[in-house]
């Protein structure tokens, strides 16, 4: 999405992705305008290689295939649980959901195929790297993992890396909004450290922006769960009320109040912990930290609150 689109209903009034329509009521869904970014934070990790998803002259890739990933992406992750839970017998006689899932899977790994393909040739003709000109690509070329390893494990954080920032940071903006007092907060510790917010180094003085990317992953997580002192035979299907266990009064008094002051580091693992943790846990919370930090530091018309009759992000 461009810095400055036109307005679906008045196409001659450019219009910011994160601000209404001057002149009637349309405004952007927030999680949408948030996904363009993700995708060409997480492609340039990936591949070096930015796909074309902001309009700036440097991004690379056709946007019709970035828009065809982008759908791949919520087919997957909408269908993950439905052909999980459906029993194989009924997967056979109703097999759309299964189709369309493998579908879904085969676009992501042609797309990640074809920017591992392109990067490795690339930098075969090049030579060397500089030091800090490297991505996850190289690093995977370079100890000689098979490049089939390469391809699956790319694909996977391409999957892991697009629609959870996107929707992090949604929630995040939107419980900023309905509390004024933590969004005022924030505020004046970014006014106050506002060198900080520009560099990642110095993102470790900034405690309630951290705390407010954990609030957050609390009251809107999407996180494992391990189920301990619980044996689990193989092949045993396992959903958790990742809403439910977020709440517990037990950990959080007053749970369904957005308080980023008490977070506690053993309370809530919305990246898992250990061997099997997150994979890509510094990359979200680098990219959810900085973005947060720069919609927060320019604030000109104080703090924003959100409609009484508003109660959730909009959703597209």
């Amino acid at each position: 999405m461009s810095p400055v689109s036109p307005c679906p209903q008045c196409p001659h009034v450019p219009m910011s992705p994160m601000s209404p329509c001057p002149r009637c009521p349309h405004a952007p869904g927030v999680p949408m305008t948030l996904m363009s970014p993700c995708p060409t934070a997480i492609s340039w990790v990936l591949f070096s290689s930015r796909l074309g998803c902001l309009g700036d002259p440097g991004d690379s890739g056709d946007s019709g295939d970035t828009e065809a990933v982008l759908q791949s992406v919520g087919a997957v992750l909408a269908l993950t649980l439905v052909t999980m839970a459906l029993p194989r017998p009924l997967l056979r006689l109703v097999p759309a959901p299964w189709d369309a899932f493998c579908h879904a899977w085969d676009q992501l790994f042609a797309f990640a195929k074809g920017h591992v393909d392109r990067r490795v040739a690339a930098v075969a003709a090049r030579g060397p790297l500089a030091e800090g000109d490297t991505c996850v690509t190289d690093l995977l070329a370079r100890e000689r993992v098979p490049v089939s390893s390469i391809y699956g494990n790319v694909t996977e954080l391409l999957l892991a890396g697009v629609d959870t920032v996107a929707s992090t940071l949604a929630w995040s903006l939107y419980e900023l909004a309905r509390n004024p007092g933590a969004q005022a907060a924030l505020h004046r510790q970014l006014l106050a450290r506002a060198a900080a917010a520009a560099t990642a180094a110095a993102l470790g003085r900034l405690p309630l922006l951290r705390a407010v990317v954990k609030e957050t992953l609390r009251v809107s997580p999407g996180c494992p769960q391990g189920v301990p002192a619980d044996p689990v035979s193989p092949q045993t299907l396992i959903t958790l009320c990742h809403y439910a266990t977020s709440r517990d009064s037990r950990f959080f008094p007053a749970p369904d109040a957005f308080r980023p002051e008490r977070w506690h580091p053993f309370a809530s693992l919305p990246f898992g912990l250990g061997p099997r943790s997150c994979v890509g846990r510094r990359l979200a919370e680098l990219q959810l930290h900085m973005a947060l930090a720069q919609v927060g530091v320019p604030c000109p018309h104080g703090v924003t609150r959100l409609s009484p009759r508003c109660h959730s992000p909009r959703l597209q």
